[in-house]
């Protein structure tokens, strides 16, 4: 898919701007340019996202839409360490979480509808060093109804786009319709889901009649997908794993829906450390679980969180106190000479750059001002200093 000579072009003008690579057809009458425009701007643009395929100059890029609907590498290892054995990922797209299954799993077996998109993979997966994955080209529910061969694993990662190109949340709206596939789970089989960071939790538990296991993973801070396991021990009310794969100890968070709702709720005044939950928590819907014996909640809607002394095992990041006032810069200034603070905002009126603007302060420097809605249900100010911990 890509030449001795295409390879030689790409390796030389990698860095440069594929805009201008476009327009420099008359200049190399004996290259596809187009493609080589597109090839470049797909290595620069999944860097980060995939550098294992990014550096192998071998490597062919199909169109922007299934770069945009891959996994990242990061994601697709996580992925990884769930399976075993027989793997077949019925919605194979551009196959970055094909291979990373093929590491772990004895064979995978990857099905994709689009001829072009399967040749693509077939080929990438060669040049990756794989020889564990089978690629067939066709329908995946029909795939599924058809074949003699059992899995240990099946894997979905749907488009979550109607044909309107529209957001869907339901998997009965999902291409294809997740729900189809559940009563092709065998006994032996375990259903693995990825879904968009969108999808309300209880909800796609109550969908999918119960499930075993679920992960809300995350990167450097960011919400990227939700796994949902399944297989015929499902349960309506399931553990969920919060992961941060920027940490050396990915776990930061279990729990269940159950136990949430069944917590009693502390709320009190700020103290000398407020809490700043991680994203991946908020999403999991564990508002009272952080709360323990030493720390509290400011507002039954205000999520954040404080104590008398540091919790260093909080899930999420630690600010010291430094002071708390109202929305007025009168208090602020002896602390900001500079006039310059990092904002955020929670149960607040108005988004952080509107705060900005009304105290006319200047963005960055190294302290945080968080506005909120207090336990007198009041808006205040807290001016606080990352903890290092």
């Amino acid at each position: 898919m890509i030449s001795p000579e295409e390879i030689l072009f790409i390796e030389k003008n990698k860095d440069k701007d594929p805009y201008q690579i476009s327009m420099s057809a008359k200049q190399n009458p004996s290259i596809d340019i187009p493609k080589m425009a597109s090839q470049i701007q797909a290595r620069q643009k999944l860097s980060q996202k995939l550098p294992t395929w990014t550096s192998n100059p071998h490597i062919f890029f199909p169109k922007s839409i299934s770069q945009e609907q891959a996994s990242s590498e990061t994601t697709a290892d996580f992925k990884a360490t769930i399976v075993s054995g027989n793997v077949l990922d019925l919605t194979g797209g551009m196959g970055v979480d094909t291979a990373a299954f093929a590491k772990k799993a004895n064979q995978v077996v990857y099905v994709e509808r689009k001829q072009d998109l399967k040749e693509i993979a077939a080929y990438n997966h060669a040049q990756l060093g794989y020889t564990n994955i089978q690629h067939i080209l066709g329908d995946g529910l029909a795939y599924l109804n058809q074949t003699v061969s059992t899995f240990d694993f099946i894997y979905l990662d749907p488009a979550r786009r109607n044909a309107k190109g529209d957001k869907v949340l339901l998997f009965k709206d999902c291409e294809p319709n997740v729900l189809d596939f559940l009563p092709m789970i065998k006994d032996k089989s375990q259903l693995l889901l990825k879904t968009s960071p969108l999808l309300d939790l209880e909800r796609a538990i109550l969908e999918l009649d119960g499930v075993d296991k679920i992960w809300v993973v995350c990167f450097k801070n960011e919400v990227k997908e939700i796994l949902f396991l399944k297989s015929k021990h499902a349960t309506l009310d399931p553990l969920i794993d919060v992961i941060e794969l920027n940490f050396k100890n990915s776990v930061i968070f279990s729990g269940t829906l159950e136990a949430e709702k069944r917590k009693l709720t502390s709320i009190g005044p700020i103290s000398n450390f407020l809490y700043e939950p991680h994203p991946g928590m908020l999403k999991a819907g564990f508002f009272k679980s952080m709360e323990t014996g030493n720390v509290i909640k400011l507002h039954s809607n205000t999520h954040l969180y404080s104590s008398k002394e540091l919790d260093t095992h909080f899930p999420g990041k630690s600010f010291r106190v430094i002071e708390t006032g109202p929305v007025d810069i009168s208090w602020l200034i002896k602390h900001l000479p500079n006039r310059q603070v990092n904002i955020s905002t929670r149960n607040f009126p108005g988004k952080p750059e509107d705060l900005r603007k009304k105290l006319k302060l200047k963005d960055g420097g190294n302290l945080t001002l968080f506005g909120y809605r207090n336990h007198q249900n009041e808006v205040e100010l807290a001016l606080t200093q990352k903890c290092n911990i």
